[in-house]
């Protein structure tokens, strides 16, 4: 199965062109790459990160003084909170589920509740589902203590996860994850807008960041001012000067996150 990249068009120059396409070339290595198509088979759509791209991703969106602690329990997380799924040692193939999952995990320990309990909570739901990564549903909960769902048979109660479906009254907690976005008819998280004009959704690029309302990596953006000012940018990727600058602000503090 082949994915089309639809970089050609977006750049006014070859120069532009072939810039992008060694970015995302590079970006996503073992991907067979021809003209401007790439082949993932059956991981399309489910995003492609590396474990340090999750690291940078949580350092991100923390809200913490030093974002980077959390960065520093990525690993930790995946190995001894959340369950195991088919994750190939030293390859890029961690999915957008394990993003929010780590996402989800922090907020739930930053609560209080206990990592076992989390890791009971996530088999129990995995089993209830039939999904490897329930915890991208929005219908996750938490009182700092427990992690709950909502009943699907009785109205207005709530089911304990990690207590294996004994059926208790607790007050719900509203959704914490507000730069995550849901699907609105699976309530799954479907993307992810980590700033202004900056989208990360595993149906485009693979899960790279990108310009928001285009297919082109902010990655790239920052590349090609090796060679052209964000004027001829804006006008070579036919996007405004506002994004221009998002995409190039939300790189340099990856950069500076990774250092």
């Amino acid at each position: 199965m082949r994915r089309e990249l639809d970089l050609a068009g977006s750049v006014g120059s070859r120069k532009g062109q072939s810039t992008l396409l060694a970015k995302v070339a590079r970006r996503f290595k073992g991907a067979e790459i021809v003209g401007a198509t790439m082949e993932r088979g059956s991981e399309l759509g489910r995003g492609l990160y590396s474990l340090a791209d999750l690291r940078v991703y949580l350092a991100f969106s923390s809200e913490w003084k030093e974002p980077k602690k959390d960065a520093g329990r990525a690993l930790d997380w995946l190995q001894e909170v959340l369950l195991p799924v088919g994750h190939r040692r030293r390859r890029p193939d961690y999915s957008f589920g394990d993003l929010i999952s780590l996402f989800v995990v922090r907020e739930l320990r930053n609560r209080g509740v206990r990592g076992p309990d989390i890791r009971t909570a996530e088999l129990y739901l995995r089993k209830k589902w039939n999904t490897d990564r329930p915890f991208t549903s929005g219908e996750i909960q938490t009182d700092g203590l427990g992690i709950y769902v909502d009943d699907d048979w009785i109205s207005g109660q709530i089911e304990s996860a990690e207590r294996e479906g004994q059926q208790v009254m607790r007050e719900l907690v509203r959704e914490r994850l507000t730069s995550v976005h849901y699907d609105r008819t699976t309530e799954r998280a479907a993307y992810w807008v980590p700033q202004k004009h900056v989208l990360v959704d595993p149906r485009v690029q693979f899960g790279a960041p990108v310009v928001s309302g285009s297919r082109i990596p902010t990655a790239a953006v920052i590349d090609m001012t090796h060679y052209a000012s964000p004027v001829e940018i804006e006008r070579q990727l036919n996007i405004s000067a506002e994004k221009v600058e998002a995409a190039l602000s939300f790189e340099r503090r990856l950069t500076a996150l990774r250092n």
